[in-house]
């Protein structure tokens, strides 16, 4: 298949931690996405990269088969929603990514992306239909803390991208880790070591790092992949 040349074969991203897993995801999605496929999920407006949401949708997309929920804290106008869910269709499974947001725009800084709107839910909702994703998801329309508060399942993969305040993030990994079966896995987006969501790494070290429960499975440049142990 030819790929637009922002759609490489082999992206470019894998610079850390991971390169065989790196190397299994770009062989994998080319081979399940044509190119238009592509620019219409990247071209839905978020802060998640190319390369980290081919990551994401290789991981829902391998564990589609396996028992548990794929559960999103943080999903803002649906960029990675739309890719985790495509992977749900290309697998032809009846499960639905569990996508959790208030889509309450706060302003505060560190909790809520900026942006114009009172709230992001309807372009969420939007941009799910214009991906034809729409029946795979199941929105939650509240703050994580609170949408925990009547959980019971098993989840096999967890991504985490709320709000980036240290105090924040500790408690999404307090309230959601423990559903996380062993041998799930946990994905954290805005783990720069440097920069404005440095809270969001110091937040992974101290709860996921240290616990040495978990193992490092992927490393971006901007987000961390880990396997829950036990």
């Amino acid at each position: 298949m030819n790929v637009h040349p922002k759609y490489p074969i082999w992206l470019p991203v894998f610079l850390r931690k991971g390169w065989s897993l790196g190397r299994k995801i770009n062989k994998v999605v080319p081979e399940l996405l044509t190119e238009e496929q592509m620019k219409q999920l990247d071209g839905v407006e978020g802060h998640t990269t190319f390369g980290q949401c081919v990551t994401l949708f290789y991981l829902a997309y391998t564990s589609a088969k396996i028992p548990g929920r794929i559960v999103e804290i943080g999903s803002f106008k649906g960029k990675s929603t739309c890719w985790m869910a495509k992977a749900m269709q290309l697998a032809h499974s009846n499960e639905k990514i569990v996508a959790i947001d208030p889509h309450i725009n706060t302003r505060q800084i560190g909790v809520v992306p900026a942006y114009k709107e009172e709230s992001s839910f309807d372009i969420f909702l939007s941009n799910l239909r214009n991906a034809g994703v729409i029946e795979y998801v199941e929105p939650i329309k509240m703050a994580s803390v609170d949408a925990a508060k009547s959980w019971n399942q098993p989840i096999k993969l967890l991504f985490v991208d709320g709000s980036h305040v240290y105090d924040d993030v500790m408690l999404d990994l307090e309230t959601w880790e423990p559903w996380v079966d062993t041998g799930g896995i946990i994905v954290m987006h805005d783990t720069k070591p440097t920069g404005p969501r440095i809270e969001v790494r110091q937040a992974m070290v101290d709860y996921i790092v240290r616990s040495g429960r978990f193992t490092n499975l992927l490393q971006l440049k901007n987000m961390a992949c880990f396997t829950k142990n036990v």
